[in-house]
């Protein structure tokens, strides 16, 4: 009978030794997203943390967002945080705080078609943020710098 191990319980028990510094195994948590969150209508406000990271252009991801808006800024590959709703929204607002930093921000909804983007909340504000009616179902969220491998600490905030 062969043991079963999962990738997840070896990164959590592997550590690999060079030059004798130990070094955790990261391979399982690599291309999750820093933050999954599930909401539904009448939820309090909801944050999450990170920071920038990456060269990969989000308009790879799309050129213009729904709107017309141009997707611009650079982030990982893979999103930066899973939003499920469970339930429509009539109004939803994800804005970012990086504390003043030119920060982007992509939403890709449950379609895949359905695209947001944010460069600048207003000319006083270079923090992103999108705000309108969502609709049910699970999107994705990229978090940018204006710059490539610009790395940025911002916090993530949705409210109704």
């Amino acid at each position: 009978m062969v043991k079963s191990t999962s990738l997840k319980s070896i990164a959590q028990s592997t550590a690999f030794r060079l030059a004798g510094v130990a070094l955790p195994l990261l391979l399982a948590t690599a291309a999750q997203a820093n933050s999954n969150m599930r909401l539904a209508l009448g939820f309090a406000s909801s944050q999450a943390n990170g920071q920038t990271v990456g060269s990969y252009s989000l308009s790879n991801i799309a050129s213009r967002d729904s709107s017309g808006e141009f997707c611009l800024g650079y982030a990982d590959r893979s999103p930066d945080h899973i939003l499920t709703l469970e339930e429509d929204f009539t109004q939803l607002t994800i804005a970012v705080d990086s504390g003043g930093s030119d920060t982007t921000l992509l939403i890709q909804g449950p379609d895949n078609n359905t695209i947001r983007c944010s460069d600048n909340a207003s000319r006083r504000n270079r923090d992103a943020v999108v705000n309108g009616r969502f609709a049910k179902g699970t999107y994705r969220l990229w978090v940018g710098s204006f710059e490539p491998e610009g790395r940025l600490r911002y916090s993530l905030t949705i409210t109704e």
